[in-house]
């Protein structure tokens, strides 16, 4: 039913009341005077639109995905109502739907502004070629759309294509940036310049495995790179007093821990094997099932850094020892496994996929945060489950590498547990990352840095640990 002139008349009131509000940044106030057009005259699409427009601006991603799918139903044809709500999925983790929601927009009209996005939710899919030909798309259209720009040369840097993008980013810098975009740029030429001070003794490191040459060279951290991340250094004390105050079951560790423990933890990594007759399936035939040869390689690999991981206790409370043995974990853990920059940290920013407002560090100030982390935080705690749980949940939001930070992460926790005569953890896939340790870590992060349900499942790991170290020598 056509509401009446007075009605519409009180509707466009709302509405440029909403749209002022968001101008002016007073961003409740519009969803308020949005929210009030939207019951007033409920089959205008615009009101809607603007309603979810708002409320992914103030971050209220579950409503604004509820007032864009209302829109998208009444006019599927609107390029924008897919587009802010692919927006609103990506902030909720939904990276399918919001590919599908970018994909839509595309499809109704192929713009730069479309195509960026779409571009950036194909890279977080891992699929570079058709980022970079969506991007260079866009720019081509509009080569003063400077964000899909930015977005191409730290592609560039995801593609280790560093001079390319080094270009790129002189090319930018010369120009008037959106603050945003000038943070970007910025934070990505000290990555870039990070990368050409350090390369030559990661070389060093992954060739002829000697740390010394880079030891050196992170003791001489530029000063423009020693700025700290002082918000995630809050959040990572917050981890820290939880893991000092729970009270956790002790899992001693088994005298007859096997010898070839670093390569069983290692097959759990990823993981390759859930049970004693796939590892012995793997010990006798070099394989398990139909793992590819690149996740074999990156669990084999894994059976070095944990050995080289053993011996470093008394090293980790000085902070660049630990970032060079953490390097050298990485190193040894991501060896002739494509795509991965063995023992760099990240030069690009990276979120987490299922949880995207968490904020990670930077990656220019990816070390200086990381050394602040082990003076003021590891070096404090008691040894054992304390350190154990708070360098697993550091390592996973600090993220300090590109990708293999989970595997590194583990390394280190395991040997927290294995210098206090705890037993080291393996887990299952039901009981992993991508299972109820990784909801375990998500739960920490919404409840104020309370790590007891992550404890909890260290202990079952602890314990599977233990059955598969019985049912090990009995099989023998």
């Amino acid at each position: 039913m056509t509401a009446s002139a007075s009605t519409q008349k009180t509707w466009l009131g709302f509405m440029n009341m909403g749209q002022r509000s968001f101008q002016n940044g007073d961003l409740a106030a519009a969803v308020v005077a949005f929210g009030s057009a939207t019951s007033l005259v409920p089959d205008r699409v615009e009101g809607w639109i603007n309603l979810g427009s708002a409320q992914v601006e103030l971050k209220h991603f579950d409503l604004a995905a509820t007032a864009l799918k209302k829109a998208v139903t009444m006019n599927p044809n609107l390029m924008v109502s897919h587009l802010i709500l692919g927006d609103a999925l990506r902030m909720l983790g939904q990276w399918q739907a919001a590919f599908n929601s970018y994909q839509t927009a595309v499809d109704l009209e192929r713009n730069p502004m479309s195509l960026n996005k779409l571009a950036c939710a194909t890279r977080s899919q891992g699929d570079y070629d058709l980022a970079e030909t969506l991007l260079k798309e866009a720019i081509a259209m509009d080569p003063n759309f400077t964000i899909a720009r930015v977005n191409l040369a730290t592609l560039q840097i995801a593609r280790n294509r560093f001079e390319e993008a080094q270009t790129q980013l002189t090319n930018l810098s010369a120009l008037s940036l959106a603050a945003l975009e000038k943070e970007e740029v910025d934070s990505a030429q000290l990555a870039l310049s990070e990368h050409e001070r350090l390369k030559e003794a990661i070389s060093q490191l992954t060739i002829a495995q000697d740390p010394i040459p880079l030891e050196t060279a992170l003791r001489k951290l530029p000063k423009h790179l020693q700025q700290v991340d002082e918000h995630l250094l809050e959040t990572l004390h917050r981890y820290a007093e939880s893991a000092s105050t729970i009270d956790i079951e002790s899992v001693p560790i088994d005298s007859n821990l096997p010898a070839e423990w670093p390569q069983i933890e290692g097959m759990f990594m990823i993981p390759l094997i859930s049970n004693v007759n796939e590892y012995q399936q793997f010990k006798q035939h070099g394989k398990v099932g139909n793992e590819t040869s690149i996740q074999l390689l990156q669990s084999v690999n894994m059976a070095p850094a944990i050995e080289a991981a053993r011996l470093c206790e008394f090293d980790l409370t000085d902070p660049i020892k630990a970032e060079t043995h953490l390097r050298r974990w990485h190193a040894l853990g991501v060896h002739n496994v494509p795509g991965f920059l063995a023992g760099h940290f990240k030069y690009t920013q990276n979120i987490i996929a299922d949880t995207p407002t968490v904020r990670r560090v930077q990656p220019a100030f990816a070390s200086a945060t990381f050394r602040r982390f082990v003076s003021d935080i590891y070096s404090k705690l008691a040894p054992g489950y304390p350190r154990a749980i708070t360098v697993l949940m550091a390592l996973a939001d600090l993220h300090p590498f590109a990708d293999g930070n989970g595997r590194t992460a583990m390394t280190w926790l395991n040997r927290e547990l294995e210098w206090a005569d705890l037993m080291p953890a393996i887990f299952s896939a039901q009981l992993g990352f991508l299972g109820e340790l990784g909801q375990a870590e998500r739960a920490a992060r919404h409840n104020g840095g309370d790590l007891s349900q992550l404890a909890s499942v260290m202990v079952r790991g602890q314990h599977q640990a233990k059955n598969f170290c019985t049912e090990l020598t009995q099989s023998r």
